[in-house]
Order: structure tokens, then sequence, then C-alpha cells
């Protein structure tokens, strides 16, 4: 692989991923062979591998619209007002800590 590489921590079962710098946190966790949460595959529309990022906000892609609007429609307006992210659409560009249960090895 080339470029840097990033590690997410996932609490609260502690498993970590490698990140390719700007690649999607839940494509990563994918393609490492972890299952997450989710019921649309991806297209931001369920809200469903939303994270609550525990550490490292400042290491995170910002929110674009589809994000926001996806959190709106699932979680209520004052999801933009919490740490909440949805791990379809977060790219990562350095080290950070996520909390998502249900994340698990082996897919």
């Amino acid at each position: 692989m080339f470029g840097p590489r990033h590690t997410v921590t996932i609490e609260p079962s502690g498993l970590t991923v490698e990140v390719p710098d700007g690649e999607r946190l839940m494509q990563a966790a994918r393609d490492a062979g972890f299952w997450w949460p989710n019921q649309c595959n991806m297209e931001c529309r369920c809200a469903g591998c939303f994270v609550m990022v525990v550490d490292g906000a400042e290491s995170l892609s910002e929110m674009g619209r589809a994000e926001a609007e996806a959190l709106v429609n699932q979680r209520g307006r004052t999801a933009l007002d919490d740490p909440i992210r949805l791990a379809c659409q977060l790219g990562v560009y350095g080290d950070a800590t996520v909390r998502k249960t249900g994340v698990r090895a082996g897919g």
C-alpha cells in the first residue's frame, strides 16, 4: 500500500483498523474483514453506521451535506450538536478513536 495509513480504534470492542489516508472508515473496516452495522450499504441513507467520535476529530474529514441530512433525518437535529458521524462518509487523515457497538471481526 502507498501513502500514509492511520489507526482507528473502535470502542468498546477494542478492534483497530488501519485506514489509508483519506479513505472512509467503513470501507477500510470492510476491507479488513470487519462487519459494520448498517442498512443501506454505504449509500448515506440509513445513518445505521453512525459512530461517536471519542478522540481525534481533527483527523477526520469535515461533514458534508449528504451526511448532515442523513443524520438529521434519522437521528434528529440534535445529532449535529454531538460528535456523531457516519462511518460510510468519514474520511480518515490521522489516528482516531470512535465508539460503535456491534462492529466485529470476521465480516
